[in-house]
């Protein structure tokens, strides 16, 4: 799942554990695809399954403690996790609201989610719309999932939207499910890169000046032609043993996927070589023996990877395998190739859904200035000027945040007793993706000095005589400039340079119509303060 990655609780992450290594389990070969798999979504990014069945009386696995792992199930969960026969979980695109995601877990007798423990689950309630069903919720977790129960075993995990994606009747399996169920292999994970595609491409697009000249034809054909990306591993077998495969759609597609993984391969050992040898060569503390040591084992692995057969085509399939032991050059080739595709899909993914934010938060404002025929103070005041609260605790009725709003003291600092704890409870809409910093911290910032409309406590939409689409409102900025987001704290001009606040591949930028536009850092330091001001009369090309 490349994009389920928030914290559980710990008891929660306990309790994980032990499923996870929970193996030794009944057979469950009469499970049928349609048991596992019907309730998988068919849009679904990737899908991991685990067979936890087939590990029965493993000689790998003989001194496992079962027996505790059995109790501390049944004393952290409320049933016993060596029932668990499967696990199936499937990832969802994310949305403004966090990750989506669903898991089907399958046991080899019936269990009740009744049971479950009271202290991480809430009450049981029972469905009104299906018969039958009845569902908890995770207790103190973020992302709300809920587990829900229509068969007696069969359980259903994950968050709302996924969930109703799988309590939905599917026609026949998606492809996704017909390769995971096809696998041998009782660990195996396949990802749906052509729900990627779009993101990979345009990210690449904007990338590829940074990339070797000889690799962009091919790393384009791999986004181009790769539909499916499986591994599949049983790593209790000896020496354990994996297969990749590339899904292509036909095999002419798997042929010239073949050929461009190949040009790869050849021209990543030549740059790979060329930059060992500077790096050796600039490096003055190795002596000349280890360099030439060096050298030596390159030249050997550079013959290895050229003579060995990484892969094989079966129809539309690109197939590697073999122990892990003979398979790490086949990893890190396909590390190095894959990973920026991959990077630039989850960069430009967590741009758009940065850019959701600022237009979230623009609608926001757009609505505010209809209700009170201006735009939200930069911050509340007291009845002596002294600031109180940011414009973003203001905004909170017109982002469907009422219920937040309504619990703030609105006569208080932000760091009152009272504010203060408020301060965990940020909207999503306020948290940058890829932010990595202290909670309840916002990026979304309005830039101000003294010719932005920022700068005034009454501003209305006609004031700004630059014109809405030629005026920035907000800017989102690196993480050393974020602020706590109910602290009436902006960007203020006077104190630091806007490009200094960017982030380092860029920034998008938020107008006062409603638009978001993503900004290099490269761009002109005059021409971007051209864009804070509202009524500078400016003339700003494209």
């Amino acid at each position: 799942m490349l994009f389920f990655t928030q914290k559980l609780n710990r008891k929660l992450q306990c309790a994980a554990f032990a499923v996870a290594i929970t193996c030794q389990f009944p057979s469950a070969e009469a499970q049928t695809m349609q048991d596992r798999y019907l309730a998988i979504p068919a849009d679904s990014l990737s899908l991991t399954s685990v067979d936890v069945a087939t590990m029965r009386n493993r000689k790998e696995l003989e001194v496992v403690p079962w027996e505790v792992i059995s109790a501390f199930g049944k004393q952290e969960l409320g049933i016993d996790p060596l029932l668990i026969t499967s696990i199936d979980i499937a990832a969802g695109m994310p949305t403004l609201n966090g990750p989506e995601f669903g898991a089907v877990i399958m046991t080899s007798a019936p269990v009740d989610i009744a049971s479950l423990s009271n202290k991480m689950f809430s009450e049981l309630s029972t469905s009104t719309k299906v018969k039958g069903m009845r569902f908890r919720t995770l207790r103190d977790n973020n992302v709300p999932i809920k587990i829900v129960q229509s068969e007696p075993q069969k359980i259903l995990v994950g968050t709302d939207g996924t969930l109703r994606k799988m309590m939905s009747a599917r026609a026949k399996p998606s492809r996704l499910v017909e390769l995971a169920n096809a696998s041998k292999y009782p660990f195996r994970t396949v990802t749906a890169f052509e729900s990627v595609r779009p993101l990979a491409d345009g990210a690449f697009a904007d990338a590829s000046g940074n990339v070797p000249p000889q690799l962009v034809d091919d790393i384009q054909i791999l986004i181009d032609e790769l539909q499916y990306f499986v591994t599949e591993s049983d790593i209790f077998a000896s020496f354990g043993k994996l297969e990749m495969k590339l899904v292509a759609n036909d095999s002419a597609s798997a042929k010239k996927l073949a050929g461009a993984l190949e040009r790869l391969r050849d021209n990543g050992m030549v740059i790979g070589e060329q930059a060992i040898l500077q790096a050796l060569e600039s490096e003055q503390q190795i002596s000349p023996q280890v360099k030439a040591a060096s050298i030596a084992y390159m030249e050997r692995l550079k013959k290895f990877l050229s003579k060995a057969e990484l892969w094989k085509i079966n129809d539309s399939e690109i197939a590697m395998q073999g122990e892990f032991a003979y398979t790490v050059p086949t990893i890190g080739i396909l590390t190095g190739l894959l990973l920026p595709a991959v990077q630039a899909a989850r960069e430009a993914a967590r741009r758009m859904q940065s850019s959701n934010n600022a237009k979230q938060l623009m609608l926001g404002i757009h609505n505010y200035e209809s209700a009170f025929r201006r735009i939200p103070a930069r911050a509340t005041k007291s009845p002596n000027g002294k600031p109180l609260l940011s414009w973003r605790v203001a905004m909170l009725p017109y982002i469907e945040q009422l219920a937040l709003y309504q619990q703030f003291h609105l006569d208080e600092p932000w760091d009152s007793d009272h504010n203060i704890k408020l301060l965990d409870k940020m909207p999503a809409t306020f948290k940058h993706p890829s932010y990595v910093g202290p909670e309840g911290h916002t990026v979304y910032l309005a830039p101000y000095f003294e010719d932005t409309i920022w700068n005034a406590d009454t501003a209305k939409f006609g004031d700004i005589t630059d014109g809405l689409s030629n005026t920035i409102a907000l800017i989102e900025v690196n993480d050393a400039h974020a602020v706590p987001w109910t602290k009436p704290d902006d960007l203020d001009l006077h104190e630091v340079e806007l490009l200094d606040c960017f982030r380092p591949t860029g920034s998008n930028v938020a107008m006062f119509d409603g638009s978001v536009r993503f900004i290099s850092p490269d761009i002109d330091a005059s021409v971007l303060k051209a864009m804070v001001t509202s009524a500078g009369g400016e003339l700003i090309g494209n």
